[in-house]
This record gives structure tokens, sequence and C-alpha cells, in this order.
């Protein structure tokens, strides 16, 4: 925590009955644990999907005086001398651990250091518990003050009164020392966390200064009249600007087996990425991809429509927009980014692969912010503020992109458009509130005419594919005494406009969930979800892609209506420091009026803290300093989806059969350092069966006996719509397995990055006998840094390997692969201040060394796609 005081995580049916017999088990043995158990609840990390919003953290408050006496031995100096430190507060609010930060005089850091080390805290609470959190704290020496004249001095008939106020970002400075010097004589006042002082003084020209670690010094001249209270508002200097700094509870709790969770520079400051937060996820282990460019992930060797794309647990109809766009999100309403490539919680379902799940934040009620963002792709801006008469606070963003100018130039046979907006309030509490959420996007791909000129020099252009929903989100949390409660409605109208089909869909999803502390080790959660959703079917504007007899409409002809509800049940419990244990089940029942289908899928996580490490700045005996086993199993269910995630296009026809999954997940993690962990899992993903499979590899090539690998010339032996078709509907029997490794320092200060290695096969039955899958990659590897640089430079670096896919060659189906391809990204942040703007002038450089990557056989494209703008707020 960043605080500053002043001198202050085949057998069904027997895994359906394992997991009941730990839920039976579990609730019967809620009696609080052992003294050295940890409380399951304190997860610091992000919420799970749907569950009440987290508790929020109560600092530490000090007792008595945190003062630091002057040493009698201090050699003379004249400037204010600094001395920053961190102390670990801990759940008695004594100082466990003191850590120079800034050194200066050894005289000076020895008193800071001894005083300390004796103060004494009403400790931090979270969710009402006290925890251990790390805090910083200053102390300004001031030079002492010449020897007063003989007299008692002016009468102090006028005061100095204002607030200190972090020049570019408006945050309050706290820690903070401000001085005036009046006819020869000096008067002080300390600040207190809200950045506020008051300073009785006499009258007369006055000399300020404000000194505070890690700001510039500030001097201003003020003229103080008699019996006048002055009110001023300094606007102090930082030495560096870092606009996503964290929050931290020293000790977190780990609730999940194969989550990553992403905040600040991990999520906005990544090369290659755009700034955006979504796009991170393509540099995290099992992650491959169809093209470099194209932000539809293949995890863990399953089709993209297998992967959930959610915003607080919710799906999302369309997340990215075309080609490179970005998400259709505005970055700062992502305060983190939940990624499970296996081994999901039960609160996930309908999906048989990973899930990625943007999290927001509820908006404080004094918030304000203005956000403005300017690239050669796309411009856009946020503006938040409280409403008083609301007792809430308003959030309103929205961007227009047009990277058609920029396509423009390399043909004249497409361009791209979109937009996306976000409407927010948020009012009461993070326990007891409620939340109003409007969100939408719209994409449009431009092609040439079907009856243009093909000899035009400029041909006229026509709407080929448009994308387009629109979302309402309507949220109440209700807390009382050990019970949370969420109620939820979503709404949403989804348009897809291509291939010969215009389909409109409108959607409603209920959701309640109820979570209940039943004791200090174990948590129960709740829930019930719904949806229904009725679809239509207009008039088309395109030929489809099969000629014009084929299009969408084959997959969507006979859907009007279909219908899902959902019911829950799960348990965390910790009946030792040493186990986590956290079984669930989830039944679905699906309806479409061509077939009803019902799922149950339990699942099952357990971790095992095998032994603590002893670490510099890591506290003894928490979550992260212990050596973890994990492992996970459960069942996944999910109806037919449409190979690629599109407004409106998604639930395929129930009659083609639900999709299966069973999942098995174990692995370790390694603390190595303040920050710094590895994390190695091994995995099995038994998939059966598949239908809607991402399928493009011709099944035969034929031709005349050359003696080479590709043939110079082929014969599809699969062409018409009808055989395509077929493969598509065809249910197949799939599997994926492989090893994940991931050393990491998270981003809370300075260094950061990951390398991500993945060694995997995705295979697909067919005539008896096991194949690569069409994007199945070997390989995957990236390397991911960022550092701070002096004077508000920040340099970031990613390199990307990804072996090649499967190709069809005369040998036979997927029998070689296209070469892998290297990228390599850069970006470059440089931050500045005028007056109370901060800027952000970034360059960032997708495949800065223009590294060839081939799509198909023969077929090599070579890209470099830069982009640059400036980022202000306010």
């Amino acid at each position: 925590m960043a605080l500053i005081r002043r001198p202050g995580r085949r057998a069904v049916r027997g895994l359906l009955a394992t997991v009941l017999c730990a839920l039976t088990a579990g609730a019967a043995r809620a009696a609080p644990p052992d003294a050295g158990a940890a409380d399951a609840s304190q997860d610091a990390s992000a919420p799970d999907a749907g569950a009440p919003p987290r508790p929020q953290l109560e600092p530490p408050r000090a007792i008595g005086e945190a003062t630091v006496p002057y040493p009698a031995d201090a050699p003379l100096h004249k400037d204010p001398v600094i001395v920053k430190v961190k102390l670990v507060v801990g759940v008695d609010g004594k100082v466990g651990q003191v850590e120079l930060l800034t050194r200066s005089l050894p005289v000076f850091d020895d008193a800071v250091v001894r005083a300390a080390a004796a103060f004494r805290f009403e400790p931090a609470r979270f969710g009402g518990k006290p925890v251990p959190v790390q805090i910083t704290f200053s102390h300004t020496f001031l030079p002492p003050p010449p020897p007063p004249p003989a007299s008692d001095g002016p009468p102090l008939v006028s005061a100095l009164q204002g607030r200190l106020v972090e020049l570019g970002t408006r945050v309050p400075v706290q820690g903070a020392t401000v001085a005036a010097e009046i006819g020869g004589r000096h008067y002080t006042a300390e600040v207190d966390a809200r950045g506020r002082f008051r300073m009785p003084v006499p009258a007369g020209a006055a000399r300020v200064t404000v000194h505070a670690a890690g700001y510039h010094p500030f001097v201003q001249e003020e003229r103080i009249a008699a019996g006048q209270q002055l009110f001023v508002s300094y606007y102090v200097e930082r030495e560096r600007y870092d606009p996503y700094e964290i929050v931290v509870v020293a000790e977190q709790r780990r609730q999940e087996v194969s989550r990553i969770t992403l905040r600040g520079p991990e999520l906005k400051q990544v090369p290659g990425t755009f700034g955006d937060p979504f796009r991170v996820v393509q540099a995290l282990p099992g992650v491959a991809s169809i093209v470099s460019l194209l932000p539809f992930p293949v995890v863990r060797g399953a089709s993209p429509g297998s992967t959930g794309f959610l915003l607080d647990g919710t799906r999302v109809p369309l997340l990215y927009h075309l080609l490179a766009g970005p998400s259709v999100l505005h970055p700062e309403l992502i305060e983190e980014v939940q990624f499970y490539a296996g081994g999901a919680p039960v609160l996930y379902g309908g999906y048989t692969a990973g899930i990625v799940d943007g999290r927001t934040r509820r908006a404080r009620k004094d918030e304000s912010l203005i956000d403005l963002d300017v690239n050669l792709l796309q411009a856009g801006g946020l503006v938040r503020t409280p409403i008083p008469f609301l007792d809430a606070t308003a959030t309103v963003a929205a961007r227009v992109g047009y990277p058609g100018i920029i396509l423009s130039l390399a043909t004249d046979q497409a361009s791209l458009s979109y937009w996306d907006y976000q409407l927010r309030l948020d009012g009461g509490n993070a326990r007891n509130g409620w939340t109003v959420f409007a969100f939408g996007a719209r994409d449009e791909l431009d092609t040439v005419a079907p009856d243009a000129d093909p000899n035009a020099a400029d041909p006229p252009l026509t709407p080929a594919l448009v994308l387009g929903f629109h979302r309402l989100d309507l949220r109440g949390q209700l807390g009382a005494g050990r019970v949370d409660t969420t109620l939820r409605v979503v709404g949403g109208l989804d348009r897809t406009t291509a291939a010969g089909s215009d389909i409109t869909s409108l959607t409603l999803e209920p959701q309640a969930r109820v979570r209940y502390r039943a004791g200090p080790a174990l948590d129960v959660v709740a829930g019930l979800e719904g949806l229904v959703k009725d679809t239509s079917q207009g008039d088309g504007v395109a030929a489809g892609p099969f000629g014009n007899s084929a299009s969408i409409a084959m997959f969507t002809e006979d859907l009007s209506r279909q219908y899902v509800g959902s019911a829950l049940a799960e348990m965390l419990w910790r009946p030792t420091r040493d186990w986590l244990i956290r079984p669930g089940v989830r039944g679905d029942v699906y309806y479409d009026g061509t077939a009803r289908k019902q799922a149950a899928d339990p699942r099952l996580t357990l971790r095992y803290r095998l032994l603590d490490r002893a670490l510099e700045g890591v506290a003894w005996g928490g979550d992260e300093a212990a050596v973890w086993l994990k492992g996970s199993v459960g069942l996944y269910h999910q109806p037919p989806r449409f190979f690629l995630p599109l407004p409106g296009l998604d639930i395929m026809p129930l009659r083609y059969g639900l999709l299966t999954a069973v999942q098995y997940d174990l692995g370790a993690e390694v603390p190595l350092g303040e920050h710094t962990h590895l994390t190695v899992d091994g995995f099995f993903n038994d998939m059966d069966p598949v239908v809607f499979d991402l399928q493009v590899n011709r099944q035969s090539v034929g031709a005349a006996a050359n003696g080479s690998l590709v043939p110079t010339t082929t014969t599809p032996g699969d062409t018409s719509a009808q055989m395509t078709l077929d493969r598509l509907l065809q249910q197949q029997v799939g599997r994926a397995y492989g090893v994940e490794a991931m050393l990491r320092r998270e981003a809370r200060s300075g260094l950061y990055g990951w390398i991500a290695y993945t060694l995997s096969l995705s295979e697909r039955q067919k005539d008896g006998q096991f194949v690569p899958f069409d994007f199945d990659r070997t390989h995957l590897l990236n390397l991911v840094g960022g550092v701070p640089l002096p004077r508000n430079w920040e340099l970031g670096a990613r390199l990307q390997y990804q072996s090649g896919r499967p190709t069809t060659t005369t040998l036979g189906y997927n029998t070689a692969r296209t070469d892998g391809y290297f990228r390599i990204d850069l970006r470059i942040d440089k931050r500045a201040v005028y007056q109370r703007w901060l800027f952000d002038f970034y360059v960032d450089l997708t495949n800065a060394a223009l590294f060839p990557e081939e799509i198909t056989p023969g077929t090599t494209i070579r890209y470099v796609l830069p982009t640059f703008g400036v980022r202000g707020r306010i």
C-alpha cells in the first residue's frame, strides 16, 4: 500500500460426487481455524465474476505522536534533509520491519529508523479485519532556525492555511512540511492525509517553502495582512510521475490455480498493444494467434469461440475493434484483467477454454478526471465528475477510430472506421451501492462495390461488414453482517451485417449472487443466472462467402429465441493455513426451439503450502512468501458457438449438441523475491465433442508427382459450400496438453515484465488418429519488459516467437508446418507536466524489425505498424 505518513490471491459422476462431498464436509466443519489459519475472504486481488465488490481497505492510523527527534549530533546543513522509509505494520499495529528507501547522512537515517520502529498504529483493516500492510513514511529535517532575538516575537495574529496538490494529477500531497520565514523567524506546519495544513503566523512578507519526499522543492512568496486568514493551493511537482501506481495489501490470499491478474503498466504500457489492456492477453502463457495482428486468441489449442471475453463477468459480444484495433472499452475504465487459461471456477460458465475478464472499479465519490488521448489511429476522451444531488460519480467516455486513413495509403480497395462509448454512474459505496453502466460500439469495413468498374482508378466502396452492439448494465450491492448480495440485469442489442445476412438480437441477462462468510476460514457463494435472447434475420447486403446461395444464415436459419438458466454454488475453505480447497458445481439448462440440453459442471481447485521462504521485502509466513503446489480438475460445457465471436452471431442451434471439455491442471508457484515469482503449470484438456471448430486447411491436395513437399499446382478436394459446412457441423474429438512457465516481476515499482514459455500440442481426431489442429503452435515465447528511466522517461520492449502452424501437403492433412515468426515491439513514453496537466507522449512500434510472417505456405507478409500520440490528464 502506498501510504505516506509524516515523522508515517470421462469420470463425471465420480468428480461430481467428490465435489459435493467436499462441499458438505466443508459446511459441516465451518468452525474457526487454528491460530495460524488465514482468512480466505481476504483475497486482495480482484473479486471473482459477479461476486460482491471487494471490501474497502482502511489504512492504519498512528497512535500518539509519530515524530522523529532531531539528532543531537547532526551536522550543520542549509538545505532540508528528507529521509523516506518503508514500514511493515502488522495486525497488532506494531512495526515489524523498517527499510530505507532514500539515504542521506547516516545520522539522519539512523534517527528515522529508530523512531519509526517504535511507532504504534491502529492496524489496517480489509473487510473489517486486521491485515498487515506496507506503508511509506517520510521525515524532513529542516535546518535549525537561527537563535531567536531576546523578545518573544510578534504576535501570531494571522494564519496561512490551504492544501498541497500534486501538479498534473491533483492528488493530495502527504508527508510534507510547510515552512514560512517571516521577519527572520521560522514557522512550520505538518500536512495531513488530505494534503491540508494550517499555520499561525504574524503579519508580513513570507517566504513559503514545501518539502516532501519524492517531490521537487516548492518556493512561493506571500504577503499576509494582519488578521488575515490566507487560504492557498500549492501545486507541487513530483520528481517522477507514474500514473499507474498500485495499492497493495501486504499479505495477499490465494484462491485460484491458473489465474493471471494484470494491473497498472502491465495493462497499458506493453509494447505492441497500443495501450489496450485486453491485447496484453496475447503475451501470456498458453495463448497463440491466428495471425499476429488479429485479436482472436487461441487459448490452449481451442477455437476463439470457446474462450469467453467478459466485462465484470458478463459476456461482451465484440471485445475488439476490427483488424488491429483496440478493445471497445476505454482503458481508464479497466482496473485489471483476469486471465484463466484453464481451471476457471464455477462462477464462469458457457465456455470450454479460457476466460478473459476485464474488471472495472467503482469511481470514488470525490473523484474528478479529464483524460484525452489522440494518436495516428484514434482519438478519444474520458470525463469523470461527482454528481452531488445523486450522491454519485459520473463517467463519460467515447472514442472514434480512423484507421481507414492509414489503410488508404496502402490500398484503395478497403476502408475501416469505428467508434465506441461508455456512460457510467456509481452511487453508494462498494458494499452498499449501485451502478448504471451503458456502453456500445460499431465497426464498419467497406470494400469495393460488386457493380464497380474493375478498371476504375478510385472504385466506390460499400459496407461489407458492419458490427455493432449496445449494453445497459444495472447493478446493486447489499451487504449486512456476514452476507453480501449482488443483483444485476444486463440488457443488450447486437447486430451483424455481412455475408448475405443481417442478424439482430435482443438479450436480457438477470443475475443474483450471494456470498456468506460462514467463518474466518470459510466462504460460501451461491447464485442464479439467466439469458433470454431473441434473434431476427433481415435481408443481406452482400454475397455469401460460399457463393450467392450460401451465407451466414445457413448456420442460423432456425434460430429465433434462446433460453438459458443456471444455478451455481461454491465454497472457499481454508481448514489450515497450508490448505485451500475450492469445490464448486454449476448446472445449466439450454433451450432454443430445436432442442433442449442440460449440463452439470463440477469443479475442484486445491492449493497446498509446501514451505515458506525467507525473502527480503516479503512478509514471513504470508501467502506471497510460500511455495505452493496447486491443482484443479473440472468439467466444462458450452453451447455451440460461432468460431469467431460476432455480435448477434454467438450461440448456434442446440441440435448440434453441447461442447464438452474436462480440464486438468497441476503446477507450482515459487517466490523468488519481492514481487517476483516463477509459475509452472502442466495441463491436459479432453475435448469431446468439438463443434464449429475453426478449420481453414484443406483436407487434401492433389498434383502431378514432382517430389516436392508443397506442390506447384493443387486441386482442392473440398471447396464446395456444403463440404465446408459439413466440416463445421461435424462433431469431433480433440485434446490439448502441454507445459506453461512464467517468470514474472510485477509492476509495483521499478523494472517489471515477464518471460512466458509454452510447449504444447493441440490435436483433433481424423480417421481414427489424432492430427494437429489447424492453429496448433508447438512453441510460444514472450519476453516483456518495462523500465522507468530518469526525467520521466520509460522504455518498454516485447519479443514474441510463435512456431509455425500445420498445413496440408501431398503427404497428407496437416503433415507440415509454416515457418514460425518473430516479432519485436518497442514503446517509449515521456511524461511532462504543464500547468495542471500531466502529459504522456508515446511512440509504439509493432514489428519494429520488419520480420516476415508466413500466413499460408508461400504467402508471407512484412509490416511495421507505428503509432505515436499524446495523452493528457488533469
